[in-house]
């Protein structure tokens, strides 16, 4: 509301996604409806997720997930294999904000299945369903594919539950193999536990002068697993 003002707009936006192809401006109309919560868009959103734009693509994702409406599950579940990668991310985490056994069934199949190797933005999406995920991704981080070992890792840190934590210390301190890309499944386990400590830390703030704190922020100690510098092997050379 603060970015593009009050109702009075909800009219002439939501024209300009009827509008939709003869004028190009649909998108950012979309990103306005959502930010409105102009919950009338959405059937004027879906048929962006088809543009020919990856741009209009993405961000159509974005704002289908910030409505949480289960009802642009199934369209959105045809874009994680959209041959742009910010376009599936966007796809997944659209449906890991909207939530539901659809949206968890499709985000899992896709992240078992791995047609793209690069799954950061899998793990994180179906890292959000917590406790629904939790006892199928310490089974994950046991398969015999370093990739989905990896990538299980990546998701129990989002998970942030407490059976996670030995998992990833286990892995971090063993799994030496590395995914196709080149990462070690020791590496994710390190990026895991430092994500889930973070996570647990912004739901549990420290006490007022614990041990290990710095300007109320968790601090691990020095030496630990989740300490430790680590390499994720997205954009970065893998562990040596």
């Amino acid at each position: 509301m603060d970015l593009f003002g009050d109702g009075a707009l909800a009219g002439p936006l939501l024209r300009a996604l009827a509008d939709y192809p003869e004028f190009r401006c649909a998108a950012w109309a979309a990103t306005a409806c959502a930010e409105l919560g102009l919950s009338r868009a959405v059937p004027l959103i879906l048929p962006l997720l088809t543009d020919r734009e990856p741009l209009t693509r993405s961000t159509a994702c974005e704002a289908l997930g910030r409505f949480g409406d289960p009802a642009a599950v199934p369209a959105l579940v045809d874009l994680l294999d959209d041959p742009a990668e910010h376009v599936r991310a966007g796809a997944a985490a659209a449906l890991g904000a909207i939530g539901g056994a659809a949206a968890r069934a499709a985000l899992w199949r896709e992240l078992t299945l791995l047609r793209h190797p690069r799954a950061g933005y899998l793990a994180s999406a179906v890292g959000t369903f917590g406790p629904a995920v939790l006892e199928d991704l310490i089974a994950l981080a046991a398969d015999p594919s370093p990739d989905r070992r990896y990538w299980a890792c990546r998701a129990l840190g989002v998970t942030a539950e407490d059976r996670a934590l030995p998992v990833l210390e286990r892995l971090a301190a063993t799994d030496l193999a590395r995914a196709e890309f080149g990462g070690r499944v020791a590496t994710a386990a390190r990026h895991g536990l430092r994500a889930a400590h973070r996570i647990r830390a912004r739901r549990s703030p420290p006490r007022a002068g614990a041990v290990g704190s710095e300007e109320g922020r968790a601090v691990p100690a020095k030496g630990s697993v989740s300490a430790r510098p680590a390499r994720d092997g997205e954009g970065r050379p893998p562990e040596r």
